[in-house]
Formats: C-alpha cells, sequence, structure tokens
C-alpha cells in the first residue's frame, strides 16, 4: 500500500495523545467489473474496494496507537447493486469485513446506500443495527461511549446522533438526506414529494434529468437529486447538541456524507441547504472539524469561523496498490492526520478561543 504523504513520526510526538480515530468513505463495494461515473470521468474499481477496506481495518487493528472507533462516512454499498439484485449481499460481504474491526463503527448514510436500501430497510440492516449498549459492550479502547439518538433509529428511521468517546469530546452525525428524494420507497411517499418539489423549484425549467446540472452555475449546481438536505427538526437537534457542548466546554468533529462548505469540495457536491447548517455551526465556537466523503477526489479548507472542512478521497475510485484512508491522533491543541495513499497526512490545529 503506497503513501506518498505519511506523517513524519520522528517530528511528530505522540506524547499527550487523548485518543485515536479512523475514517474512512465511498467503498462502494460490488461484486462486478470495473465502471465509470456518472459524468464519465473517472473509474471506480467496485470489487477491489471491499479489499482495500480489509487493509484499512487490518492496519487500524495493528497500529501501535489504537483507534478508539472508526468513522464510516457514507455509501459502503454502489448503486450497481440494485440494477444487479445483489444489494443485500453487497452489504453483508461489507458488514462482514466491519465486524473484524477491534473498535466500534460510527456511520452515517449515503446517497448509493439510499439507492440500495428504503430508509426503513437501512435503519434495521445490519450497519445500522447497533444499540448504545452493544456498542458499550464492544467498546474496548474508549472509557465512556454515549450514543444520543441511536435508540430512535427503529422508530423514526432517524440517522442523526452524537457520542462522547473521550472527555472534553463530542462527535455529532448529521443525516445528509434527511430532505431527500432518496429512500423513501416510491413516487407517492410524502418526504419524496416535498422534496422533489423542492429541488425542482431550484432548477432551471428544460433539464428533467435530476441528477444533471447542466445549465446551472457555480453554487446552484448543487441542486441535484444525488445530494440533499437537513431538515428543520435536525437543525434544531444539532442546535442543542452544539449549546450542551459550549456549556460543558467540549471540543465538537460533526461528519455526514455530503459537504457543507464550497470551497472544501466541487460545488455539484454540496448540502442543498448549507447554509441554513452553517448558520447553526457558526452560532458556536466549540466545533473544530466537519468530516465528509460524497466528492471522490476530496478536499480540505478552512472556514471564516475557524472550523477545518474535510472531505475524504473516496475509496472505490482508489488503485489497486493505493488505498483511501486516515487515522486522527487528537491531542489538546491539535489533530494530526496519519494518511494511507490517496488521504494526505496534515496537522490540523484548533481555533484558540479567546
Amino acid at each position: 500500500m503506497s503513501n506518498d504523504h505519511h506523517l513524519n513520526t520522528s517530528t511528530s510526538s505522540l506524547q499527550g495523545r487523548l485518543f485515536s480515530f479512523g475514517a474512512v468513505t465511498d467503498v462502494q463495494y460490488a461484486d462486478c467489473d470495473n465502471g465509470q461515473n456518472f459524468h464519465k470521468t473517472k473509474w471506480r474499481y467496485y470489487r477491489n474496494s471491499i479489499n482495500l477496506l480489509s487493509e484499512a481495518i487490518l492496519f487500524w487493528n495493528k497500529r501501535d496507537q489504537r483507534v478508539s472507533f472508526v468513522l464510516q462516512l457514507g455509501d459502503i454499498v454502489d448503486g450497481v447493486n440494485r440494477r444487479t439484485k445483489a444489494s443485500q449481499s453487497a452489504l453483508n460481504e461489507t458488514v462482514a469485513v466491519l465486524d473484524k474491526l477491534s473498535a466500534p463503527c460510527y456511520h452515517t448514510v449515503g446517497n448509493h446506500d439510499l439507492y440500495n436500501f428504503t430508509r426503513t430497510e437501512l435503519a434495521h440492516s445490519k450497519l445500522f443495527s447497533l444499540t448504545p449498549d452493544k456498542v458499550l459492550q464492544q467498546d474496548t479502547n474508549c472509557s465512556q461511549i454515549e450514543m444520543n439518538g441511536a435508540d430512535q433509529w427503529w422508530e423514526t428511521n432517524r440517522f442523526y446522533y452524537s457520542f462522547e468517546p473521550a472527555p472534553g469530546y463530542k462527535f455529532i452525525a448529521l443525516d445528509s438526506y434527511d430532505i431527500s428524494m432518496l429512500g423513501h420507497g416510491g413516487h407517492h411517499n410524502a418526504d419524496f414529494i416535498k422534496a422533489e418539489k423542492f429541488l425542482q423549484s431550484n432548477r432551471p425549467q428544460g433539464n428533467d434529468e435530476l441528477n444533471s446540472a447542466e445549465g446551472m452555475h457555480g453554487i446552484e449546481r448543487r441542486f441535484v437529486k444525488y445530494n440533499g438536505g437537513v431538515g428543520k427538526k435536525q437543525l434544531q437537534w444539532l442546535h442543542q447538541e452544539l449549546q450542551s457542548a459550549a456549556e460543558n466546554g467540549q471540543r465538537v468533529v460533526v461528519f455526514g456524507h455530503v459537504p457543507l462548505f464550497p470551497s472544501s469540495a466541487d460545488d455539484h457536491t454540496i448540502c442543498w441547504n448549507y447554509a441554513d447548517v452553517l448558520g447553526v455551526m457558526h452560532q458556536f465556537d466549540c466545533i473544530v472539524m466537519y468530516l465528509c466523503g460524497h466528492d471522490h477526489p476530496g478536499g480540505f479548507s478552512t472556514d471564516s469561523h475557524g472550523i477545518h472542512h474535510y472531505t475524504f478521497p473516496a475509496v472505490v475510485e482508489a488503485l489497486s496498490d493505493s488505498n483511501a484512508f486516515g487515522t486522527f491522533d487528537v491531542y489538546s491543541d491539535r489533530m494530526e492526520l496519519e494518511g494511507m495513499g490517496d488521504v494526505p497526512s496534515k496537522v490540523v490545529h484548533f481555533l484558540k478561543k479567546d
């Protein structure tokens, strides 16, 4: 596994490390031959992606500085499985690989997940079947993890939640497809109809291919079907979670599938109502980073409020002798990312509070 961006650990002392965690996204596994993306600009190595995921898990399991958990940022299986009627078998294969991880894995929903399954099916799948009690039983590296919201997956198909992996830290998972045409099981679903009307009202007339941004310019190119939005209820919940974190002096990492900050990804991959989400996040100075996937080349940018936006590169487009995953070592004033393959290593400093 090649890594041209390896972090120079000889100049990076591990003294003072609080905890570590891994991140990976857009595995998009399918047991089929290589194919191209929607725009025919990139190759996707579907069958090999599960091998790269296995390599990542082996790395995390053997790492001297063991990870306390891993973030899987969405699109664990590819939409091509739906066409070949292999959705369930593909998910079973990837879950079997994830089960070999010696630490908890926290998931978020991507568009390809919703091409294969309805929200109800995902809520009851092996991917999202962990209850807080099971997470606590599996966790051997964190002193305490509390998941807020996971117990509601079964009843509400809600995929946003938070957990606290270490004293002074909170991680918040966002559902980037809270408002979406995907995963509702049919054109007659009220949520589907609402999302469709919203999407069409923001697109130019004459372009009926909802996955195409043709005729659109700049940030308006985000109004395509494979993106989504964050609903009002979730925004209210996010505000409450951040307010609680600020009051308790916690640092926060937010993660989801779809990018929120235009400079961190291509315009056509940004969340529909990104400004609303950032509007909530920017009310607080406790957020250090937003992690996501979706835009396969990846990207990084820091917004005017000091929040680092990191879009991770996709596993499915990594070559067989490379990979695309990373491990963060968390310190009191920074995070050191050890990147592998297409993920560059980076030291991310926290914004000093006044």
